[in-house]
């Protein structure tokens, strides 16, 4: 019992520091989604990816290999005869190596390309005919690849002839393969986990493991070579073979070892799409570039001090996606007027007025004497919107991508969870947190604050989300127009709590800090800025343009209890307009209800003045035989039961039994006949006041004493007498009419 008290308190106080403490976040890289370059008609089948160092980009599609500059226009196209299997480009970015899926003879498995016009410089069919595996030497001297038996061949990077073979004991199909970049070692693992390290032709190392491998590498200086492991990490072995410490990794694709720094790049797709930047000597994240898109293959440029500036992959769609440190916009800069204050004049913008409609495409807005591209959609444009109370403050800002970069998002991320093209709540979702990952929060964090001034009082962070808020989810794929919409919030608490009534808030003009963020590619002004809560009077500001410093909020209280209360918000209110609805059901059921009531109590002292009339009639005779005696009780006993009032297909249907008279009396033959001239009158009277109601006669067959007896429905009556009787004859003849 201690015990469990003291854990428990030990874990409220770690909550405590948290709390106090505020957010941590890992470092990123302030790489983020840039754009993606579509290639129409692209074949299906396995795709690749390759970079050289002016920034071309080289993308397999199937049977076709495209070259595209930065821009993503295609400068050149190759078609072969089957399809690419894989691709790798030389050291010196002259060469592209290809193989391909071949089944004959009479097909070379393995290009050489020049990277200027994609041109063959030799080929041949030296390797097997499904090749996956393809890597040049570090120095580019020679080109390794599959082997026709179960291995790898070495290549001559000019003629494709065989050099040298790394078969050993090889008898699954091989894995991968690394090349060491101070020695001549050769490192070969195939898919049934078999490990073999060469040198000169000799096998240093050879191991198997259970692991499921799936990728191999030999570090820069040769201190370890190992292998990709899905749930044991990434283990490593000398040279001499001794095994050394895993690295806690789990679930890499494929990795590689930077040249410059000592940092692994990895890719990794579960939970989430991204590239994994490890520091391997610290064994640490150093940090994590979040995608929200499936690829196969990326390739990577760095700086000129060794560390990742971008990343090029591809996509199960039909895009070479390009990641980016910053996003340089053409015409930035430039002098002319600015319209929208995004530093790009007007004569170079294609969106003047910034509201993410591009003027070509900005034609409907109010005629109020000025034109649309000039004229921002407030729905559309930047909003910064302000939630605070005596203690909290959330500042939601919400931005619009075009609608070229809205397509090609919904196409990336609609294929980002599954392969279908409908795009759900979990691929948005995945989408909405790659844009939060990405940032340098505690960037945001910090600039954000400082752009609200509260007297007094600074604003301590506690939580950012990112959310998608329209043109994502269930967006069909024809769909090229709907607009992304997508907000950042930041959470803050004051280090004092805010007297509100009176207060003063001031909300500095701001660009969202870029470092990292998407909104890098949406306008950012004008804004559309407002304040509101729970106990104050809401405030709204737009358009702000850039050219406004700032802008200032009275904060004004409600009075709930002196609160003058109008006509108007009492029309608009929808609790008021509920109660209404409510009360107008309720009042429509009571009448019903009542209606309902009174007819029944009609219809009872009609049925009593019925069962009178019944008993006036004891003498009628009606000969009925078995059969039609059940059919006479079925209908007495469903006319009993009488029906709604108001149904009028009840009042027009009758059911009649055929019976046989017997002869009258004449005293009853003159009772009937005036009782139907009184109940025709009376039908004729109710007609126009209110609904007609029959009476039933009873059908008596007392004198048949071989007749089963009847059941009968209880109903209140009373007990007639012969002067009833009299009295009765007398009333309904008095009511006949004159003969």
């Amino acid at each position: 019992m201690e015990t469990s008290i003291r854990l428990r308190c030990t874990l409220l106080l770690v909550v405590v520091l948290v709390s106090c403490v505020g957010p941590v976040h890992a470092t990123t890289s302030e790489i983020l989604y840039n754009k993606a370059h579509k290639i129409e008609a692209a074949d299906s089948g396995i795709r690749t990816i390759e970079i050289d160092s002016s920034g071309n980009t080289y993308a397999s599609f199937g049977s076709s290999l495209y070259k595209l500059d930065s821009d993503g226009v295609v400068l050149f196209e190759r078609e072969f005869a089957a399809e690419i299997l894989a691709t790798s480009i030389v050291p010196d970015f002259s060469k592209i190596a290809i193989t391909l899926r071949t089944s004959s003879s009479d097909f070379d498995s393995v290009y050489i390309l020049s990277t200027s016009d994609l041109s063959t410089m030799v080929s041949s069919d030296s390797t097997t005919s499904n090749a996956n595996i393809l890597m040049w030497s570090p120095n580019g001297a020679n080109l390794y690849s599959n082997g026709p038996d179960q291995g790898i061949i070495q290549l001559n990077r000019e003629t494709l002839a065989q050099e040298d073979s790394f078969v050993g004991n090889h008898t699954n199909p091989m894995l991968c393969v690394d090349v060491s970049k101070t020695s001549n070692s050769v490192l070969t693992v195939d898919q049934s986990g078999l490990i073999v390290l060469w040198s000169e032709g000799n096998i240093l190392f050879e191991a198997q493991i259970e692991s499921s491998i799936s990728d191999c590498r030999i570090s820069n200086s040769d201190e370890y070579f190992s292998v990709a492991t899905e749930e044991d990490g990434l283990r490593k072995w000398t040279f001499t073979g001794s095994e050394l410490k895993p690295l806690d990794i789990n679930g890499i694709e494929q990795y590689e070892f930077s040249q410059t720094t000592d940092h692994l790049y990895a890719q990794i797709m579960t939970p989430s799409p991204r590239i994994l930047v490890y520091d391997y000597v610290n064994e640490k994240i150093d940090h994590e570039i979040f995608m929200f898109h499936q690829f196969t293959d990326y390739a990577i440029v760095f700086d000129s001090q060794g560390a990742i500036s971008g990343i090029h992959t591809n996509s199960n769609a039909e895009h070479v996606v390009v990641y980016s440190q910053n996003i340089i916009r053409a015409g930035l800069g430039e002098s002319g007027i600015d319209t929208d204050g995004d530093k790009i004049p007007d004569s170079l913008d294609n969106d003047d007025d910034g509201d993410g409609i591009e003027d070509n495409w900005d034609l409907n807005c109010p005629d109020i004497g000025i034109s649309c591209d000039l004229l921002p959609d407030e729905n559309l444009i930047r909003h910064v919107d302000l939630t605070i109370n005596a203690t909290h403050m959330s500042i939601k800002q919400t931005f619009t991508f075009n609608k070229h970069d809205s397509s090609i998002i919904r196409d990336l991320a609609r294929l980002s969870l599954d392969g279908d093209v409908k795009l759900v709540e979990a691929e948005a979702e995945l989408f909405a947190e790659s844009i939060c990952l990405n940032m340098d929060n505690n960037s945001v964090y910090s600039e954000i604050s400082e752009s609200i001034i509260i007297e007094n009082r600074t604003l301590q962070p506690i939580n950012l989300y990112c959310a998608v808020e329209d043109g994502m989810i269930l967006a069909p794929i024809s769909d090229k127009t709907t607009h992304i919409r997508y907000s950042i919030t930041t959470d803050y608490v004051y280090n004092i709590p805010v007297e509100l009534d009176g207060q003063v808030i001031e909300v500095v003009n701001h660009q969202f800090p870029i470092k990292g963020s998407i909104t890098q590619l949406s306008e950012q002004h004008p804004i559309r800025a407002s304040i509101v809560g729970n106990s104050i009077v809401s405030q709204l500001y737009s358009p702000w343009h850039v050219q406004e410093n700032k802008i200032v909020f009275d904060i004004e209280t409600i009075d709930s209890e002196t609160e003058e209360i109008s006509a108007q918000s009492l029309i608009n209110s929808p609790v008021i307009l509920g109660s209404v609805f409510v009360g107008l059901c309720l009042v429509g059921f009571v009448g019903i209800r009542l209606y309902k009531t009174s007819s029944k109590m009609a219809y009872d002292v009609d049925i009593v003045d019925e069962e009178d009339e019944d008993t006036e009639f004891e003498t009628d005779d009606y000969d009925i035989d078995e059969d039609e005696h059940i059919v006479v009780e079925k209908a007495i006993a469903q006319k009993e039961f009488r029906r709604n009032p108001y149904r009028s297909e009840s009042r027009s249907v009758s059911k009649r039994v055929p019976v046989r008279k017997k002869v009258q009396n004449e005293a009853q033959q003159l009772l009937n006949e005036a009782s139907n001239e009184v109940v025709r009158k009376r039908r004729a009277r109710r007609t126009q006041q209110e609904p007609t109601r029959t009476k039933r006669r009873r059908l008596d067959d007392s004198n048949d004493a071989q007749q089963p007896t009847r059941k009968r429905r209880t109903v209140k009556r009373r007990i007639q007498t012969d002067d009833d009787m009299d009295e009765t004859l007398k009333r309904f003849v008095s009511e006949s009419p004159d003969e």
